[in-house]
This record gives C-alpha cells, structure tokens and sequence, in this order.
C-alpha cells in the first residue's frame, strides 16, 4: 500500500454477518451488511474489536476475515486473528479511499485452506456476452463457455522440480514425501539419521546423532527451530570445522554441539541437551537474517512484485510471530528477487530443450523460438510460438471458419504478452489454436504471429475466413499486410466501452447494441438516424469506427457465427488465468496439459450424444422456437412463405434456406422466421441446420489426440545458445500499482464519480469552471 498516513478520522467498515462460506464457488452468502463510518477502530486492539462486533451483533464470533482492497474475494481474503493480523486490517482500512469488507465466521468452518482448492472458480469461466441489457434477454448469446465439468485445474506440473521452482506452493502442506515405489508416505525424522530438507520448517528440530552436508545446513535448521518456538539461540562456536549453540537466556539448559565426522564427510550433531526451561522469545536478533526470510517468501514475492516493504514486514510478523524491522524486509525483498531472476536464466535456458521435445513427440507441430540482441552482446528471449499437428487437424476438419485474436498481460516472473488463437467447434465452445510468448503487443509480433498461423492454416489471402480481434492497432495493420481479403470483426464491446467514455448518456449504450445486432442494413440505418438526431458527434464517431467491421449488417455470410463479440478469446484467457502466473515453460505447459486433457474429455463427450446435432445448438434453437409464436405464417409456395409480425414482415424461402433478415444465412441454425415456417409445414427443425453444427463435424475435430511427453530432467540436449530472459521494459513515468478500470466498473465508493464530467456554472451558466472560479 502506497500510504503511509490514515486517509481520515474514520475507516468505512462494511461488517457481513451471520451468513455462511460457501467452498464452491468461494463466496460469503446471506446474512446482512451495515457500514460503520463513525468508529475509531485503529485505537482499538484485536480483542476489544472483537467485544465490540459481538456486543453489536448479539452473537458469538468464531473467526474474522477482511478482503484487500482491489482484490477479488478469492485472492484478497486475510484473517484477522490476532494484533498482527488485525494491525495488517487497520493499515489496509485507512490506505483506502472506499468501503472494505470484513467477513464473520459464526461456525468455524477454517477457510484459510480453501484458497487452492478453489481457483478454478465461476469467475474464471466468465466471457463478454453480447449486449447484456434488458431489452436483448431474448437475444442467443454468442458466447463460447467452458462449463464446470469442463475446468482443469492450471497445477498439473506441480510434480516437476524444475518447472515448479518459481510457483507458489501450499504454505502448510503437510510433510510429506515419495518411496521409492513412488507411493506417499510420511516422514518421521526420528527414525532417519540424515536431515531431511523437506521437512516442513514447523517440524524441523535437532535430534543427536543427525548428519548434515555441512554447518550451513545446521544453521538453517536451529533458525526455523528457534522461530518454530521462540527460543534465542546464540553460536558461541561458529566456523567451518565446529558449531557450539546455546540458548541466550542464561537459566536455560540447551546446549549444541556439532562437527565434522572423521569417517565420512558428513557434518553431525554429537551432544545434545535438547531441553528448554526458558519463555518463548519474540525477539531473536541477528539470528534471524534477510536471507532467511527472503528463502521463506521468494514464491510469494514472485508472485506480487510490488508489494510494500510495510506490508511485507507485517505479514512476516503475522506468519512467523516475529518482530523485524524495516531494513531487514528490504533486504529480503532484494534478496529474493536475486534469487529470482538467477532461477529465471536456468529456466529461459531449456526453452530448445521444450521446442525439441514437442517435435520429437508431436511430429508436425511448429515450434518457434526467437532471441534478440541486447545492448551487451548477448542473446537474449524474444519470441515463443507453438501450434499443434493435430490441433491444426482438428482446426481445419472440425470447426467454422472464425479465428479470435487476442493478446493477455503476463503478470507474473513471465514478463511479456501471451497472444492467442482460438476458434469454435460445431458445439459453440472455444477451441484453441495456436499461442505465442512475446516481449510486447506492437505491429511487428503480431505480424510474426500470423505469418506462422497463416502456413499452419493455409489461410493464404484470407479469402472465405473471418477473424475478430479487438482495437489493437498494431494488430489491424499486420491483417491489412498479410490477409487483406480475410473479413476482420471489431470486438462491439470494445467500441461500446469507448463510446462511453466519450458520451456517458445512458442511451447510447443501448442504441448501440440495437445497431450491432441489426441484422439488414435498414435496420441499422434506423438506428443510426436516432443518434445522430440525439447527438451528431456519437454518430460520427460510430461510423469512423467502420460499421463493417462491428455490425450484423455488414457481416459475410457462409461462416455460421453472427458473433459481434471476441468472447471466445476472452474465454480462453479466463481459463489459464493462473497458468499466466507462472513462469513461462511452466505456463506453455499447463496450456499443452489443460488442451491434451480436453481433447480426450471433448472426444468421449461427442461419442456420447445421440442427436444428430451438438447439444449447445439444440438449446438455441428451442429458444427459437419459443419466439416463433409472434409471427403469423402466410404460405406462398410450396416452401416460401411470407411472416409477419406486429410490425414488421420477412420473406423466407426453406429451399435455398434464406431469410430476408440475414439471421439465418449468418448463425446457419436459424431465425425466428425459418423456425415459424418449417413448423408450419410439420417439419423437424434440427433437419435445416447447417452441417458445420453435426455431431459428426464435432467428431472430426477431437479426433487427434496431443502425445504425452516427458518431464524436464529427460528433455533431449541442444547446441544452441540458450537465451536470457528478456530485459525489462521501463515506460516513461511513475509505474502503475493499480488496475485501470472499465467506465462500467464500479469505483468501490459509495458516490458516483464526476471523473469525466463536464462543470456547468450556476451563475453564468457557462461551461468549463463553477462559481467559485466564475470570471
């Protein structure tokens, strides 16, 4: 937290209660809210805030939790179960602006260890929806979800030292370890003469007769024993050769003593007098270094980088029960991403190692690895591209001729942009293509990008494909080079949102999805008159966004999507959120592992439907067909018939499988229209779908399978100099510990922002000051 000093007299406190913790999805349901503006809670102390909820509430309370500030629920949720804990509250209450969140546990349910089980929650499977407003609830929604039985968890490769060297693991697993029959079994040090380091630092203790590599070892384990229970112990021995420790307080009785062995090279504890008759110590000196705290929180510091040195020294207090002081946290901080970035080289380094090891198990598959120079000579990361053979198989037998583009902030020790492929299968779901690792989103990657997809594909020139993007324009001038007869789409969302930001009115939000969803060019017309009457600066800032490239309108026909929205791209993004998190082999890894696992899945789901049309597509066209009750049916011929509703009418022709609304040509399952005339002939409606939605068409698609491959240690060697992680990329100014938020995000405040607004002054009426500053 970038303050220092409380923002006011008093923290707005939003206390929930009596509701329950819901584990899936991780939730705070029921019960009821009330804000305390008023009460001074930094002067209080962990338990007189306690007395005071409880007196307020008339109940007991088991435990508290509050959630941080711009956090999610799932990520921001902290305890507050002591004076750390609750000191950590406080700070986190007056460093903020807005309303934060604190949470009653009446029941003791612990959700402390619920945070990993529960990653994969319905937020991450969330997706831009096509004009989510009152008046389109009817509208199908041209959306490609992946739904709960579908989600994989990103932590598949866990069990691979190198690849989970830099990821965070569970901070109070339990201690154990693998046989050598690889089955799970628990460690019991007092049976095993040698020191085990995984131990859970908890549990690590001297025992007589212990062996160690050497006495820097001894030394880290009596830091984590003396931390574990509050003893301070002193070295009054401490060179290569010997160690003497004893506890500081002088009554106490412990005494140490370890030395090499003569036989063996092994370092070894040989007397021991084990017993403490001292109090637990909060305070341990010199003991206690930035070393050891920084080998503590590296995973974590990789995790948020940008984390204040204040909070963490109160996190360290909170998880250790420690007092340290300011430098030493610094310290830590700087000494842990040392640690980082020397881990990141030997990471960077296998990267031809994984390339060669795709090819050598999935023949056919590209793999792409690009390095740059830097300033000093050496060869550093730049690019990484992967497309699968039988992804590209499945692509171009299987699904539509749509491909989303998208490229997502790696926030994590991969520093850099994640661009993505992804196209639809014949049961509207996403189907991801092929994806890249670059140092920055500009025109130049991009290009790089589509020149391997446009061989992997043989989309040549484009012709009879449609790709949607959002607004990059780096993007859009790399497809104007290389595909200029493909039919780019405009994510409308996108559009939508910057529209906002210019005309903040209320109507042109729901005008404009009237204008996206048009599906004739009159109609589009009609709506497009309106906000140029209401405003002529909106209108013309919708039509120097080129209405072909964000309307139904104007959309080709012959791809079976009507989507104006990329929200199979985003879809995607959602689904590897975490895996974004880790460092970049890791990352391409869980993305090979979460497609390998959903092919197979995909495959045994298609044998399993028994209609000829995929399951998704059947819904849509029973809700087509709940609206066909609107139209009054006029036959014509044989199979032309005129439909006419309250106001307006359609010419549809089932032999040529047309609609004068377009709907039909662009979806290929229908409209209200066709739907309403094939009923009226007593015909089955699922016979006029296109095949492109088949269950055999689906089939097609996973009919490949991603061969297994194996772990790190076993990838083939290469000749090629490895590259170093990329150089870090410093913007001009202040950087940013913030996310910039949407206009239609709220702001956390209990007022509505004027951010944006223009003044109107009450004297002169004149725009542009108030009257204070009225000339």
């Amino acid at each position: 937290m970038a303050q220092s000093e409380p923002n006011g007299l008093f923290a707005m406190v939003e206390l929930n209660y009596q509701g329950v913790f819901n584990r899936n999805p991780f939730s705070y349901t029921g019960g009821v809210k009330t804000i305390f503006n008023d009460v001074e809670f930094s002067s209080m102390t962990y338990s007189e805030f306690v007395t005071f909820c409880e007196r307020f509430m008339h109940e007991e309370c088991k435990k508290f939790y509050y959630c941080e500030p711009d956090m999610s629920f799932m990520e921001g949720l902290n305890p507050i179960s002591d004076d750390v804990e609750y000191s950590a509250f406080i700070f986190d209450a007056y460093g903020t602006d807005g309303v934060i969140s604190v949470y009653v546990d009446h029941i003791g349910v612990g959700v402390d260890g619920w945070h990993d089980d529960e990653d994969n929650d319905d937020d991450e499977h969330e997706s831009c929806i096509d004009g989510e407003n009152e008046e389109n609830i009817d509208e199908l929604r041209n959306v490609a979800l992946e739904f709960n039985e579908d989600v994989i968890h990103m932590n598949r490769t866990s069990n691979d030292p190198s690849l989970s060297k830099l990821c965070v693991d569970d901070e109070d697993a339990n201690n154990i370890v693998d046989d050598d029959n690889g089955r799970e079994v628990e460690v019991n040090i007092q049976t095993h003469s040698i020191f085990n380091e995984l131990l859970h630092w908890k549990k690590q203790k001297p025992i007589l007769g212990m062996r160690f590599k050497g006495p820097g070892q001894v030394k880290s384990m009596l830091c984590n024993y003396s931390v574990a229970n509050g003893y301070q112990l002193c070295f009054e021995k401490n060179d290569r050769t010997r160690l003497l420790v004893r506890c500081r307080k002088g009554a106490c009785t412990f005494r140490l003593r370890a030395s090499w062995m003569s036989d063996e090279e092994s370092f070894q504890i040989k007397s021991l007098k084990a017993y403490h008759n001292c109090a637990r110590n909060f305070k341990f000196g010199s003991l206690v270094t930035y070393a050891w705290i920084g080998s503590h929180y590296t995973k974590e510091i990789v995790e948020s980088q940008k984390i204040s040195v204040r909070k963490l020294r109160l996190k360290v207090m909170a998880k250790f029960g420690i007092q340290v002081c300011m430098g030493q946290c610094r310290r830590e901080k700087k000494y842990a991403l040392k640690l980082v970035e020397g881990n990141l080289v030997e990471h960077y380094g296998k990267l031809w190692s994984y390339g060669h090891e795709i090819s050598r198990t999935n023949p056919g598959s590209t793999v792409k690895l690009d390095m740059e120079d830097g300033p000093d000579g050496k060869k550093y990361f730049s690019k990484f591209y992967c497309c699968f053979q039988v992804v590209k198989q499945g692509w171009i037998q299987g699904c539509r001729r749509v491909i989303g583009l998208d490229g997502c902030f790696l926030k994590g020790v991969c520093k850099g942009e994640l661009l993505c492929a992804i196209g639809r299968d014949a049961n509207d779901k996403i189907y991801p293509i092929a994806w890249a690792v670059v140092n920055v989103e500009n025109k130049q990657n991009w290009k790089w990008f589509l020149e391997l997809l446009i061989d992997d594909l043989h989309l040549n020139l484009g012709n009879s494909f449609s790709l949607m993007s959002d607004q990059h324009k780096g993007l859009i001038e790399a497809v104007k080079e290389l595909l200029s007869y493909v039919e780019h789409r405009q994510c409308a969302r996108h559009i939508c949102q910057n529209l906002q930001k210019r005309f903040t009115s209320a109507i042109y939000h729901t005008l404009f999805w009237r204008a996206s969803k048009a599906t004739t060019e009159h109609a589009f017309n009609v709506v497009m008159k309106e906000i140029e009457t209401l405003n002529p600066d909106a209108h013309q800032y919708l039509m120097e966004k080129d209405p072909k490239t964000w309307s139904r309108a104007f959309f080709q026909t012959g791809r079976c999507c009507d989507a104006v929205e990329n929200g199979f791209s985003e879809s995607f993004n959602a689904v590897i959120v975490d895996a974004r998190k880790k460092p970049i082999i890791t990352m391409l890894e869980e993305i090979r592992l979460y497609m390998m696992d959903r092919i197979y899945n995909m495959k045994l789901k298609g044998q399993q439907w028994g209609n000829h049309i995929c399951p998704e597509i059947r819904d849509k066209v029973n809700l087509l067909k709940k609206s066909q009750r609107h139209y009054q049916v006029l036959p014509s011929g044989l199979n032309q018939f005129e439909l006419r509703g309250a106001i307006d009418a359609y010419e549809v022709d089932l032999e040529r499988k047309t609609c004068s609304c377009r709907l039909w040509k662009l979806n290929g399952y229908g409209c209200a229209h066709s739907v309403a005339s094939i009923s009226f002939l007593n015909r089955d409606v699922e016979a006029y779908v296109d095949n492109m939605f088949s269950k055999t068409t689906f089939r097609k698609a996973y009919n490949y399978r991603i061969d297994p491959m194996n772990s790190s240690d076993m990838w083939p060697e290469t000749n090629y100099t490895p590259p170093l992680p990329p150089i870090n990329r410093r913007m001009p100014g202040r950087p940013t510990t913030k996310r910039k938020k949407s206009t239609t995000e709220n702001t956390g405040t209990n007022m509505v922002s004027k951010a944006g607004k223009k003044i109107r002054c009450s004297i002169c009426k004149e725009i542009g000051h108030n009257k204070a500053t009225c000339p």
